[in-house]
């Protein structure tokens, strides 16, 4: 037996002005593509062997050129074309938050599922596993046999997730059987700051989802939060559930009411959590917090949610206050600037006008001072993602350091920091491009404060003027009793 696999990731956000071209995805083929999905000894202690099509991964950046998209789906429609009298499964890595400019149906997943199904007929069977802040429809599950998306917001089970869904895809192509998810589009939208899994109601329902998997009636369970950072008639939360058989399927549905339900009565729990305020007194409770070290997240520009990393609030806010203590900016995206200062070197003094002017949130401020350390610019923990160099610039008469960044790099990693030559505990206040901590910065703070700054990731979603989406839908707007998107 053989199954074809092929990985898509991207999360496409129509606020920034950025589109992303091939030189912004990483692209794997072959056995390179193979070896990162981290799935071939699942399916190879099945004896079903990998066909490889496309690894296509990117940061969350802005939407996908019509271009770009066309090429990534050539490497995957093509090779399945090709590999068609061979296969016996498709298993699909797509995060579902794609967008691409100029496609009428706009999500990439969308497009593509589609047209694997056309390729492939009625009754190949297709797992995908997903982020969970991506969009699933009825439409789209209906595509599929097998969806489940990871479960914990920070995403520290993706690879666990992933490895799951190879491993009931090997399951249902060694003992086949009708097999068709059965969903629910449920009228919630709302961020992941607001959604995440270690706070309820997402810590409950995902204890509901754990639970209804453990009745051999149920194949797997997921709730996708769903992506609110572009406009389209897919946006909304969803509740799935596999049934194993066909006998199994009025269960299911029973199971996915129940599910569907609890979450509609939970929806007023969707709330941002922990510490959270407007930017002006989030950098006053910074500055005040006695100890170190003190995280600022700069909501509205999280770079891992396709912000630019170009805001400059927090740092103009920053510079209303004199303060001693040492702060650092991780950091701000200004490729001018970043020009200018490569052509320095260190302890070079220089002024720089930070800030790209594409709006208010962008605005540049001025800064004289000098180049402190060169180091390098990196995405995660490896060097593959090696972005060159980056400048750490110390604002003249303060103990105020930037990351002058010609990239959307979000600073997450101690492993980043000092690459930067900028030690996260040489601080005693970090400022980063995020909304909620990723779960590696998270024991390395003492105190960290979530700023509600505008900007293209604001989390006030209520705010976004959609006009595509499905309503009534909460938050957006108030109604009690629960309807089904259809």
């Amino acid at each position: 037996m053989k199954v074809f696999v092929a990985h898509f990731n991207a999360e496409c956000n129509e606020h920034i002005s950025h589109i992303v071209n091939r030189d912004d995805f990483h692209f794997l083929y072959g056995d390179d593509c193979v070896k990162a999905m981290k799935v071939e000894d699942i399916f190879n202690k099945n004896d079903i062997e990998v066909i490889p099509s496309l690894y296509a991964n990117t940061s969350p950046n802005g939407m996908i050129g019509k271009e770009t998209f066309d090429y990534i789906c050539e490497c995957i429609l093509n090779p399945l074309k090709e590999h068609l009298s061979e296969i016996d499964g498709i298993y699909l890595q797509f995060h579902g938050a794609s967008g691409v400019d100029g496609l009428d149906c706009i999500s990439g997943e969308h497009y593509l599922v589609k047209e694997m199904r056309k390729i492939v007929g009625k009754y190949m069977p297709i797992a995908m596993v997903m982020d969970p802040h991506g969009n699933l429809t009825e439409e789209l599950s209906n595509q599929l046999n097998i969806v489940r998306c990871f479960r914990e917001s920070p995403h520290f089970d993706t690879v666990e997730t992933r490895r799951k869904v190879a491993e009931l895809l090997c399951d249902l192509m060694l003992h086949r059987r009708v097999m068709k998810p059965i969903i629910r589009k449920l009228p919630i939208m709302v961020g992941g700051e607001r959604s995440v899994s270690a706070n309820e109601p997402v810590r409950s329902i995902n204890q509901l989802l754990d639970e209804a998997e453990k009745d051999p009636r149920v194949f797997s369970t997921s709730f996708h939060v769903g992506f609110i950072r572009h406009d389209d008639d897919k946006l909304g939360a969803a509740v799935v559930v596999v049934p194993n058989t066909m006998n199994d399927i009025d269960y299911c549905n029973e199971v996915a009411d129940r599910i569907s339900q609890y979450t509609w009565n939970h929806r007023h729990e969707f709330k941002f959590t922990g510490n959270f305020d407007e930017v002006d007194k989030s950098v006053e409770t910074a500055l005040n917090y006695p100890e170190k070290t003190v995280v600022i997240t700069d909501s509205g520009d999280n770079c891992g949610a396709g912000g630019y990393g170009q805001n400059t609030i927090v740092l103009r806010e920053m510079l209303k206050h004199k303060t001693d203590k040492k702060v650092l900016f991780a950091g701000i995206n200004d490729p001018k600037s970043y020009d200018i200062i490569s052509k320095c070197k260190t302890g070079d003094k220089l002024t720089l006008n930070v800030g790209v002017e594409e709006d208010e949130n962008s605005k540049s401020t001025t800064l004289e001072g000098t180049l402190k350390a060169i180091g390098k610019q990196q995405k995660g923990f490896s060097s593959d993602f090696d972005l060159g160099k980056s400048y750490l610039f110390n604002i003249k008469d303060t103990n105020i350091d930037v990351i002058i960044m010609n990239d959307n790099i979000q600073y997450g990693t101690m492993e980043q920091f000092d690459a930067a030559n900028a030690p996260f505990h040489d601080y005693d206040i970090v400022v980063v491009k995020m909304g909620y901590l990723d779960t590696y910065l998270i024991p390395e703070t003492k105190f960290h404060i979530m700023a509600l700054s505008d900007g293209p990731t604001i989390q006030r979603s209520e705010r976004i003027p959609f006009k595509m989406i499905a309503r009534p839908m909460w938050p957006m707007d108030e109604f009690e009793d629960l309807y089904f998107i259809k």
